[in-house]
Protein backbone atom coordinates (compact mmCIF):
# COMPACT_ATOMS: atom_id res chain seq x y z
CA UNK A 1 0.00 0.00 0.00
CA UNK A 2 1.48 3.75 -0.80
CA UNK A 3 2.18 5.59 1.91
CA UNK A 4 0.71 9.34 1.44
CA UNK A 5 3.48 11.92 0.03
CA UNK A 6 4.08 15.17 1.01
CA UNK A 7 6.25 17.61 -1.02
CA UNK A 8 6.96 21.04 -1.43
CA UNK A 9 4.80 22.58 -4.27
CA UNK A 10 7.46 24.65 -5.33
CA UNK A 11 9.98 21.34 -5.59
CA UNK A 12 7.33 19.40 -7.72
CA UNK A 13 7.39 22.56 -10.17
CA UNK A 14 11.15 22.84 -10.94
CA UNK A 15 11.29 19.11 -11.24
CA UNK A 16 8.61 19.03 -13.74
CA UNK A 17 9.42 22.55 -15.59
CA UNK A 18 13.22 20.80 -15.98
CA UNK A 19 11.62 17.76 -17.30
CA UNK A 20 9.51 19.34 -19.70
CA UNK A 21 12.35 22.40 -20.67
CA UNK A 22 14.30 18.80 -21.16
CA UNK A 23 11.68 17.45 -23.38
CA UNK A 24 12.41 18.79 -26.69
CA UNK A 25 14.65 15.74 -28.12
CA UNK A 26 15.27 18.19 -31.51
CA UNK A 27 15.26 20.68 -33.34
CA UNK A 28 12.11 19.37 -34.88
CA UNK A 29 10.17 18.44 -31.54
CA UNK A 30 8.01 21.10 -29.40
CA UNK A 31 8.43 22.38 -26.27
CA UNK A 32 6.47 23.48 -23.47
CA UNK A 33 7.65 26.74 -24.26
CA UNK A 34 6.40 26.26 -27.83
CA UNK A 35 2.51 25.76 -26.76
CA UNK A 36 2.71 29.25 -24.36
CA UNK A 37 3.96 31.03 -27.07
CA UNK A 38 1.13 29.74 -29.48
CA UNK A 39 -1.45 29.89 -26.80
CA UNK A 40 -3.10 33.40 -27.46
CA UNK A 41 -6.44 32.53 -27.98
CA UNK A 42 -9.25 34.36 -26.92
CA UNK A 43 -12.35 31.77 -26.00
CA UNK A 44 -15.84 32.69 -26.90
CA UNK A 45 -17.38 32.24 -23.47
CA UNK A 46 -16.63 31.10 -20.24
CA UNK A 47 -18.65 28.30 -18.87
CA UNK A 48 -18.69 27.40 -14.98
CA UNK A 49 -19.51 24.07 -13.68
CA UNK A 50 -18.64 24.51 -9.87
CA UNK A 51 -17.96 27.36 -6.90
CA UNK A 52 -14.63 26.25 -6.74
CA UNK A 53 -12.13 28.29 -8.34
CA UNK A 54 -10.32 26.16 -10.94
CA UNK A 55 -14.52 24.76 -11.90
CA UNK A 56 -14.41 26.58 -14.98
CA UNK A 57 -14.44 25.45 -18.94
CA UNK A 58 -13.48 28.09 -21.63
CA UNK A 59 -15.74 27.02 -24.61
CA UNK A 60 -14.17 28.10 -28.47
CA UNK A 61 -16.88 27.86 -30.75
CA UNK A 62 -16.29 27.45 -34.95
CA UNK A 63 -16.43 30.68 -37.06
CA UNK A 64 -19.54 30.93 -38.70
CA UNK A 65 -17.80 30.92 -42.15
CA UNK A 66 -16.10 27.90 -40.78
CA UNK A 67 -17.23 24.78 -42.97
CA UNK A 68 -19.78 22.43 -41.12
CA UNK A 69 -19.79 19.00 -40.96
CA UNK A 70 -22.54 17.15 -43.37
CA UNK A 71 -24.69 20.56 -42.15
CA UNK A 72 -24.73 19.85 -39.09
CA UNK A 73 -23.81 21.53 -35.86
CA UNK A 74 -20.00 21.23 -35.40
CA UNK A 75 -18.80 18.14 -33.23
CA UNK A 76 -16.96 19.58 -30.03
CA UNK A 77 -13.87 18.61 -28.55
CA UNK A 78 -14.13 17.92 -24.75
CA UNK A 79 -10.74 18.51 -23.70
CA UNK A 80 -8.45 17.80 -20.59
CA UNK A 81 -4.71 19.29 -20.44
CA UNK A 82 -2.08 17.93 -18.58
CA UNK A 83 0.58 19.22 -16.37
CA UNK A 84 1.45 16.01 -13.98
CA UNK A 85 -2.08 16.82 -11.86
CA UNK A 86 -0.21 19.54 -11.05
CA UNK A 87 -1.72 23.00 -10.05
CA UNK A 88 1.43 24.31 -11.07
CA UNK A 89 0.00 23.95 -15.22
CA UNK A 90 -3.28 24.79 -15.94
CA UNK A 91 -5.37 25.29 -19.45
CA UNK A 92 -3.19 28.62 -21.09
CA UNK A 93 -0.49 26.07 -22.55
CA UNK A 94 -3.54 24.89 -24.71
CA UNK A 95 -5.54 27.21 -26.23
CA UNK A 96 -2.94 26.80 -29.35
CA UNK A 97 -4.93 23.64 -29.87
CA UNK A 98 -8.47 24.90 -29.40
CA UNK A 99 -7.51 27.26 -31.90
CA UNK A 100 -6.16 24.88 -34.15
CA UNK A 101 -9.00 22.65 -33.42
CA UNK A 102 -11.45 25.40 -34.38
CA UNK A 103 -9.65 26.48 -37.34
CA UNK A 104 -10.86 22.69 -38.27
CA UNK A 105 -14.12 23.10 -37.50
CA UNK A 106 -14.59 21.59 -34.38
CA UNK A 107 -15.81 23.83 -31.22
CA UNK A 108 -13.76 22.90 -28.14
CA UNK A 109 -14.32 22.91 -24.43
CA UNK A 110 -10.95 23.13 -22.49
CA UNK A 111 -11.59 21.99 -19.09
CA UNK A 112 -10.02 23.49 -16.00
CA UNK A 113 -10.37 21.41 -12.77
CA UNK A 114 -9.12 20.96 -9.36
CA UNK A 115 -5.47 19.41 -9.12
CA UNK A 116 -2.94 18.49 -6.85
CA UNK A 117 -2.25 21.56 -4.17
CA UNK A 118 -5.86 23.04 -5.48
CA UNK A 119 -8.20 22.60 -2.06
CA UNK A 120 -9.57 19.56 -2.49
CA UNK A 121 -7.64 18.58 -5.42
CA UNK A 122 -6.91 14.79 -5.84
CA UNK A 123 -8.65 11.53 -5.93
CA UNK A 124 -11.77 11.35 -6.31
CA UNK A 125 -12.34 15.36 -6.96
CA UNK A 126 -10.42 15.75 -9.79
CA UNK A 127 -12.03 13.13 -11.52
CA UNK A 128 -15.41 14.16 -10.49
CA UNK A 129 -14.54 17.70 -11.78
CA UNK A 130 -14.21 16.44 -15.41
CA UNK A 131 -17.61 13.98 -15.31
CA UNK A 132 -19.45 17.50 -13.61
CA UNK A 133 -17.42 19.53 -16.78
CA UNK A 134 -18.71 17.35 -19.40
CA UNK A 135 -22.26 17.09 -18.43
CA UNK A 136 -22.67 20.29 -18.48
CA UNK A 137 -21.45 20.75 -21.83
CA UNK A 138 -23.76 17.89 -23.00
CA UNK A 139 -27.36 19.59 -20.98
CA UNK A 140 -26.46 22.44 -23.34
CA UNK A 141 -28.63 22.29 -26.30
CA UNK A 142 -29.12 26.08 -27.67
CA UNK A 143 -25.28 26.13 -28.08
CA UNK A 144 -22.37 26.49 -31.21
CA UNK A 145 -21.64 22.69 -30.95
CA UNK A 146 -23.94 19.25 -31.36
CA UNK A 147 -24.21 18.25 -27.28
CA UNK A 148 -24.79 14.47 -28.64
CA UNK A 149 -21.23 14.61 -30.43
CA UNK A 150 -19.02 14.75 -27.85
CA UNK A 151 -15.75 13.74 -28.23
CA UNK A 152 -13.15 13.39 -24.88
CA UNK A 153 -9.57 13.97 -25.44
CA UNK A 154 -6.81 14.24 -22.94
CA UNK A 155 -3.15 14.75 -22.97
CA UNK A 156 -0.27 13.17 -21.14
CA UNK A 157 -2.42 13.32 -17.19
CA UNK A 158 -4.95 14.76 -19.12
CA UNK A 159 -5.46 11.24 -21.35
CA UNK A 160 -5.75 9.60 -17.63
CA UNK A 161 -8.16 11.69 -16.61
CA UNK A 162 -10.17 11.44 -19.64
CA UNK A 163 -9.89 7.82 -19.65
CA UNK A 164 -11.02 7.45 -16.66
CA UNK A 165 -13.75 9.85 -17.15
CA UNK A 166 -14.60 7.50 -20.15
CA UNK A 167 -15.88 4.24 -17.53
CA UNK A 168 -19.56 3.13 -19.04
CA UNK A 169 -20.44 3.47 -15.30
CA UNK A 170 -20.37 7.17 -15.56
CA UNK A 171 -22.41 7.42 -18.69
CA UNK A 172 -20.99 10.25 -19.62
CA UNK A 173 -22.54 11.21 -23.07
CA UNK A 174 -19.53 11.08 -25.10
CA UNK A 175 -18.77 9.16 -28.74
CA UNK A 176 -15.15 8.69 -28.59
CA UNK A 177 -12.26 9.09 -26.26
CA UNK A 178 -8.73 10.40 -27.89
CA UNK A 179 -5.55 10.06 -25.68
CA UNK A 180 -2.42 11.64 -26.66
CA UNK A 181 0.68 10.73 -24.74
CA UNK A 182 -2.32 9.59 -22.37
CA UNK A 183 -0.54 7.73 -18.84
CA UNK A 184 -2.69 4.71 -19.25
CA UNK A 185 -1.20 2.65 -16.02
CA UNK A 186 -0.60 5.17 -13.63
CA UNK A 187 0.85 3.00 -10.81
CA UNK A 188 3.64 1.72 -13.32
CA UNK A 189 4.41 5.58 -13.53
CA UNK A 190 4.37 6.28 -10.79
CA UNK A 191 7.58 3.83 -10.09
CA UNK A 192 9.29 6.22 -12.39
CA UNK A 193 11.55 8.90 -10.84
CA UNK A 194 11.33 11.79 -13.20
CA UNK A 195 8.98 14.79 -11.64
CA UNK A 196 5.96 13.59 -13.34
CA UNK A 197 6.21 10.77 -12.34
CA UNK A 198 6.22 11.18 -8.98
CA UNK A 199 3.66 13.26 -9.28
CA UNK A 200 1.87 10.54 -10.34
CA UNK A 201 2.64 8.82 -6.91
CA UNK A 202 1.79 11.75 -5.13
CA UNK A 203 -1.80 11.58 -6.60
CA UNK A 204 -2.20 8.21 -5.72
CA UNK A 205 -1.30 8.56 -2.35
CA UNK A 206 -4.28 10.86 -1.92
CA UNK A 207 -6.20 7.84 -1.86
CA UNK A 208 -3.71 4.78 -2.18
CA UNK A 209 -6.11 2.29 -0.99
CA UNK A 210 -7.73 2.98 -4.18
CA UNK A 211 -4.74 3.06 -6.83
CA UNK A 212 -6.40 0.30 -8.64
CA UNK A 213 -9.48 2.27 -9.06
CA UNK A 214 -7.43 5.13 -10.40
CA UNK A 215 -6.09 2.67 -13.14
CA UNK A 216 -7.40 2.76 -16.29
CA UNK A 217 -5.40 -0.36 -17.62
CA UNK A 218 -7.44 -2.25 -14.77
CA UNK A 219 -10.44 -0.14 -15.31
CA UNK A 220 -13.28 -0.96 -17.99
CA UNK A 221 -13.17 2.19 -20.46
CA UNK A 222 -15.47 3.93 -23.41
CA UNK A 223 -15.63 1.11 -26.61
CA UNK A 224 -13.92 3.72 -29.08
CA UNK A 225 -10.75 4.37 -27.57
CA UNK A 226 -7.82 6.18 -29.91
CA UNK A 227 -4.30 6.68 -28.35
CA UNK A 228 -1.43 8.55 -29.46
CA UNK A 229 1.99 7.86 -28.83
CA UNK A 230 5.07 9.82 -30.13
CA UNK A 231 8.39 7.65 -30.86
CA UNK A 232 10.23 11.32 -29.21
CA UNK A 233 8.23 11.63 -26.32
CA UNK A 234 11.00 11.77 -23.01
CA UNK A 235 8.19 12.05 -20.49
CA UNK A 236 5.42 8.89 -21.75
CA UNK A 237 7.03 6.29 -22.58
CA UNK A 238 5.73 3.68 -25.72
CA UNK A 239 4.80 1.24 -22.93
CA UNK A 240 1.55 3.34 -22.00
CA UNK A 241 -0.22 2.04 -25.18
CA UNK A 242 -0.27 -1.05 -23.78
CA UNK A 243 -3.99 -0.36 -23.21
CA UNK A 244 -6.18 -3.91 -24.98
CA UNK A 245 -8.78 -2.74 -27.37
CA UNK A 246 -7.63 0.45 -27.97
CA UNK A 247 -6.20 2.08 -31.16
CA UNK A 248 -2.81 2.97 -30.87
CA UNK A 249 -1.37 4.82 -33.23
CA UNK A 250 2.77 5.47 -33.12
CA UNK A 251 4.33 8.73 -34.56
CA UNK A 252 7.94 8.39 -35.50
CA UNK A 253 9.97 11.65 -34.44
CA UNK A 254 7.11 13.18 -32.45
CA UNK A 255 7.98 14.70 -29.02
CA UNK A 256 5.70 14.61 -26.43
CA UNK A 257 4.30 18.57 -27.17
CA UNK A 258 3.85 17.63 -30.87
CA UNK A 259 0.71 16.16 -30.11
CA UNK A 260 -1.19 19.38 -28.43
CA UNK A 261 0.90 22.13 -30.98
CA UNK A 262 -1.36 23.04 -34.08
CA UNK A 263 1.32 23.49 -36.32
CA UNK A 264 3.03 19.96 -36.22
CA UNK A 265 2.29 16.61 -38.95
CA UNK A 266 1.44 14.98 -35.52
CA UNK A 267 -1.74 17.49 -35.15
CA UNK A 268 -2.55 17.10 -38.66
CA UNK A 269 -2.60 13.65 -37.94
CA UNK A 270 -4.79 13.91 -34.98
CA UNK A 271 -7.09 16.17 -37.19
CA UNK A 272 -7.28 12.98 -39.27
CA UNK A 273 -8.56 10.86 -36.49
CA UNK A 274 -10.86 13.70 -35.13
CA UNK A 275 -12.35 14.18 -38.54
CA UNK A 276 -12.59 10.23 -38.85
CA UNK A 277 -14.73 9.51 -35.47
CA UNK A 278 -17.01 12.63 -36.60
CA UNK A 279 -18.14 10.81 -39.95
CA UNK A 280 -18.97 7.58 -38.05
CA UNK A 281 -20.95 9.46 -35.50
CA UNK A 282 -22.88 10.88 -38.75
CA UNK A 283 -23.24 8.03 -40.39
CA UNK A 284 -23.94 5.78 -37.41
CA UNK A 285 -28.79 4.97 -37.45
CA UNK A 286 -30.15 6.91 -34.83
CA UNK A 287 -31.31 5.03 -31.57
CA UNK A 288 -34.84 4.00 -31.52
Amino acid sequence: MLQRLTYPKTLFASLIFCCFSMSAASAETKSFGDLLERSSASPDSIIRYGAAEPQFIELYLTPSKAQTFAGEKPPLVAFVHGGCWLNSFNINHTRGLASGLRNAGFSTALIEYRRLDDEGGGWPNTLSDIERAVSSLAAKSNSGYNPENIILMGHSAGGHLALLASQPERALPITAVVGLAAITDIERYAEGESGCEQAAARFLATAPEQTQTMNPVKQKRHENVTLFLGGADTIVAAEQGELPNAQVIHLENTGHFDLVHPDTAAFARVLEVLEQLNTTHSLAPAAP
